[in-house]
């Protein structure tokens, strides 16, 4: 790691005030009128106003595992950085600016080698992947890859074809993905999963896909129709869905949340109420991470949840999976207009 200079806590450029408050969730106002974000604690309902430069002149997507790639928006140099030390890792420059939709993830294989590696074998390379949501696309970079790595583009056409009457067919492309002991497990179809595995002796980075059947789960209900927004995450070595179940075609009433966790042995999704001291947050862009719960203040147990679909409130919904029961917060005074959509800031993931 490069290390920052030490800011102080009172510093409008540092999240070192902030640090023992994460998670934190995000409104960034953009270039008006002062480049500002206003920052929230979820733990404990307090805000502070920042000028962050990591977040001027440079597109920022953040990870599930709290380390944020950041790409200048002039020069496409790239580093990851931890927004509770400031320390930023560089990484190769990218060709071309990073998709306008798109959802980002880390794999640190090197600190916390799989199980699956057999001892004495090298793991294979840490990996920051991007999944571009406009295009059937991966973008891969290897953390430690030294001078000669790159960015790499991988294609795929193993997701079909999204078909609306009218309209002509485009092709789909992976959205919901989790990184879980250095493989990427993806939704395929309703009723398989994916995974991407990257082999230590690959030249230049590389996905291989697995597949294997596992039914997504449903609600028993008499409505003619229920949507389901699915977020695939990683928690303690484990790989966990969560469902969002809304009736009719509208987004507007979550009807029932439920949390999943995979069984390999017997491929299937296994329904879990209790997911102790921990806390699952969610976000826009299918954003999904998992948070010990006592340690930052979070009510255990629980599903944050924060996507303004209508975008117009700043709202996050907390979610009791073992009570069943939900409440919705909101910061406690009026956010200026912003730039993009709340984003989630979480703590470093153990390993990475």
């Amino acid at each position: 790691m490069e290390p920052m200079l030490a800011a102080a806590d009172n510093d409008p450029g540092s999240l070192a005030a902030a640090a023992a408050s994460f998670p934190l969730l995000v409104y960034d106002h953009g270039e008006q009128p002062d480049n500002s974000q206003t920052v929230l604690s979820v733990a404990d309902g307090s805000l502070r106003t920042y000028q962050l430069p990591e977040l001027q002149n440079f597109r920022c997507l953040e990870t599930p595992q709290g380390l944020v790639l950041m790409v200048d928006t002039a020069s496409l140099h790239c580093s990851l950085w931890n927004p509770l030390t400031g320390e930023k890792m560089p990484l190769p420059a990218m060709d071309e600016p990073p998709p306008a939709s798109c959802r980002c993830l880390v794999s640190d294989t090197i600190s916390s080698p799989p199980d699956w590696i057999p001892d004495g074998e090298a793991p294979p390379d840490s990996l920051v992947v991007i999944c571009d949501f406009t295009r059937p696309e991966l973008l891969l970079c290897r953390i430690r890859g030294g001078a000669t790595a790159k960015w790499v583009r991988q294609p795929y056409d193993y997701m079909g074809l999204c078909e609306i009457p009218g309209k002509a067919p485009t092709a789909r492309t992976i959205v919901e993905i989790a990184a879980v002991q250095g493989i990427f497990y993806f939704l395929k179809s309703r009723g398989v999963v994916g995974a991407l595995v990257c082999f230590a002796d690959d030249p230049e980075p590389h996905l291989e896909l697995v597949t294997f059947e596992a039914p997504k789960p449903m609600i028993a209900t008499d409505a003619p129709q229920v949507v389901t927004l699915s977020y695939l995450l990683e928690s303690s070595g484990e790989l966990f869905l969560v469902c969002l179940f809304f009736l009719g075609c509208g987004l507007e009433q979550i009807e029932e949340v439920g949390a999943y966790v995979m069984d390999f042995g017997q491929r299937q999704w296994c329904r879990v109420t209790d997911i102790g001291d921990r806390a699952f947050i969610l976000g826009p862009g299918q954003f999904a991470a998992s948070c010990p719960a006592a340690e930052h203040g979070l009510k255990e147990g629980c599903v944050y949840y924060a996507y303004d679909f209508l975008r117009n409130s700043n709202e996050f919904h907390i979610f009791d999976l073992k009570e069943g029961t939900r409440e919705v917060a909101r910061p406690t005074q009026d956010i200026p207009s912003l730039s993009r959509r709340p984003f989630w800031l979480v703590p470093i993931h153990p390993g990475v």
